[in-house]
């Protein structure tokens, strides 16, 4: 060795004598944290107790590992674990047990493997969660008929489906909020529940949560047929739409869903649907409404002209009418004028018979005449300057009377649907349609109450 190089010396670990106690805390604590999946057989003794159970997890060439799991475990996979031969994956950790002096897998979930076995805890879980009513219509919650914030559960390495919920959802405004989730394998229902339990906590005020992806077997379907994940959808608060699989896929996860349809496509044209249709309707009722407005306009321009006509020809009638019953009072002035003229000639007639005496009578009639004259100068004056106010007057009475300017002046005038005038609103009804004319334009109303 030469002189200037130098020696690497591993640190001496501080000197430490542990108890059998001490010294197993102290490995549970390093083993603690090295979480496995491991699948294998379980091997023909089961030992089982009250609160926990002990079984052998066994591999083809011979390899055994002892598990313990606590029954609240086993009851959430919904079946009894059967001795030899039943395929399972365990999810845990190791731990050495102080009283056995021995390493023990804890396991912390289980699930089966091979079809046959998940059809039948599919059906066991079912009739178990249906006597429960975790599928009772009662419960479920109505799915919003406008959607607009949606929250999406789903794997964005999925084979299609978050593609195809998003492009069969139609351009309506929807805000979409990904948690992106793995749906299948161990972890899957861990996600989809804290997933579920995340949008109720942060985002209590979304429309709808979606839940989906594609097809699958029974296998890569089994975390959408687990307990924990249909008393996680039953429990959210949020409405939830399920679209797992294809057609003849039905989970547990669906049956406990609040509406389940058969793929992600179906899910978003669910979505759609209302809009669609709405957008119809508002064309319709714009186009609907257009019509209506011109329709309305033109009636109410007919029975204005109707009504100026009608007020221009009662003006004129009642201006005729005044009008002849001056010339009635004319020709009475007249006339009495000639009365007074044919006593005047009688009386001429009688001075030439009696002179001193006609005199006399001439001179006092003379000044009665004067008086008479002037005396009718002034009330023929009167009498047409009386004539003309009163004409005047009535005048200004049919102005006043006219509709026209009682709508001006803020009158309305109401019509039932038949265009009948309303004036006692007793024989109203409730609901009843009834149009309302002002000055300009009118309104459509429905009653509410009548008081």
């Amino acid at each position: 060795m030469k002189i200037n190089q130098s020696l690497k010396v591993e640190p001496i670990i501080e000197e430490k004598v542990f108890s059998v106690s001490e010294f197993l805390d102290f490995l549970n604590e390093k083993l603690k944290p090295c979480w496995a999946i491991i699948q294998g057989e379980i091997g023909e003794k089961i030992w089982n107790y009250p609160r926990f159970t002990y079984f052998n997890l066994l591999d083809k060439d011979g390899s055994v590992l002892k598990c313990f799991v606590w029954r609240e475990v086993i009851e959430n996979l919904g079946i009894d674990l059967e001795s030899g031969g039943m395929k399972i994956k365990v999810m845990g950790y190791p731990e050495f047990r102080k009283d056995k002096g021995e390493v023990n897998f804890q396991v912390q979930r289980i699930e089966l493997v091979g079809e046959g076995i998940l059809k039948k805890q599919y059906e066991i879980l079912k009739k178990k969660l249906a006597a429960l009513g975790y599928f009772a219509l009662e419960r479920k919650k109505p799915i919003p008929r406008f959607c607009e914030n949606i929250g999406l559960i789903t794997s964005k390495f999925g084979k299609g489906a978050l593609k195809d919920f998003k492009t069969n959802l139609g351009k309506f405004g929807f805000r979409i909020f990904f948690y992106d989730v793995r749906v299948e394998g161990s972890f899957a229902i861990d996600e989809i529940t804290q997933a579920i339990n995340w949008f109720n906590q942060n985002m209590p005020k979304l429309d709808v949560l979606v839940l989906t992806r594609g097809g699958g077997d029974w296998e890569s379907l089994q975390p959408f047929n687990s307990e924990d994940l249909v008393k996680a959808i039953s429990a959210s608060k949020i409405p939830i739409i399920t679209g797992i699989g294809h057609e003849d896929d039905t989970t547990l996860a669906d049956l406990a869903a609040d509406l389940r349809v058969s793929t992600p496509t179906d899910a978003a044209k669910i979505l759609n649907e209302n809009w669609k249709l709405a957008s119809i309707k508002v064309y319709e009722f714009g186009r609907n409404l257009n019509l209506a407005i011109k329709g309305n306009f033109k009636d109410i321009k007919e029975k204005i002209i109707f009504y100026g006509q009608d007020l221009v020809k009662r003006v004129k009638k009642e201006i005729l009418l005044k009008a002849g019953r001056l010339d009635d009072l004319m020709r009475n002035l007249s006339l009495s004028f000639k009365g007074y003229f044919n006593d005047f000639q009688i009386l001429e007639r009688n001075f030439q018979q009696n002179f001193l005496t006609v005199k006399s009578l001439i001179k006092n009639q003379e000044l009665k005449i004067n008086q008479l004259s002037e005396d009718l100068n002034k009330d023929q004056s009167r009498w047409g300057t009386a004539a003309k106010k009163n004409l005047k007057q009535q005048e200004e009475k049919l102005i006043r009377s006219s509709p026209i300017l009682k709508l001006k002046q803020g009158y309305t005038i109401t019509k039932d649907s038949f265009g009948k005038i309303i004036k006692d609103p007793t024989k109203l009804k409730i609901s009843q349609m009834i149009k309302t004319k002002f000055y300009k334009g009118q309104v459509s109303s429905k009653i509410k109450e009548i008081e």
